[in-house]
């Protein structure tokens, strides 16, 4: 345990599921409206292959720039103060840790969009369903875990301590 005898299980759980509802959800979501429009025919491509080949591997660049991205804003966002007052340090450690994980999946969320983008100008429906894979690895890779819990709690009590708070930016 930690000097504020913070429970890291109930810190991690409402992050975790509206990770998974974030980063499951949207996806499937995604994929199931995909999956109607390339079953009833609704869509046909006027870009050439050649075209649609650039924008594949432009499209998976910026998807690893986005993943590789969410790892560093993961880190800024959680070891950057939290904590507006001593008395509040829990409450202020949970609101803000669920609201820098919903930023951190919202970005590796955006991977399956790119997807669905490529697949709306006339990709294929596999090329969609990797970007939704590759979206659901790089939110396995920031969900917040219980280590990485426990360092952000001791970062927290340690500003606490220089006298380091958390201030609204006006």
């Amino acid at each position: 345990m930690n000097e504020k005898q913070i429970d890291l299980h109930r810190l991690l759980i409402k992050p975790l599921y509206m990770g998974l509802l974030i980063n499951i959800f949207i996806p499937v979501f995604i994929l199931a409206i995909a999956y109607y429009i390339d079953i009833s025919g609704g869509r046909s491509s006027t870009v050439p292959p050649e075209t649609l080949n650039v924008l594949f591997w432009a499209l998976a660049a910026v998807a690893v720039v986005d993943g590789i991205a969410a790892i560093f804003v993961k880190q800024k966002l959680f070891f950057a103060p939290m904590i507006q007052s001593q008395e509040t340090f829990e409450v202020d450690l949970t609101s803000r840790v669920t609201s820098a994980s919903i930023v951190c999946y919202a970005l590796t969320t955006a991977i399956a969009a790119y997807g669905f983008v490529l697949y709306m100008i006339g990709g294929v429906f596999n090329h969609l369903l990797l970007f939704a894979f590759v979206s659901f690895i790089a939110f396995q890779l920031i969900r917040p875990r219980y280590s990485f819990m426990e360092k952000v709690v001791t970062a927290q009590e340690k500003y606490v301590q220089e006298g380091r708070f958390y201030r609204k930016k006006p």
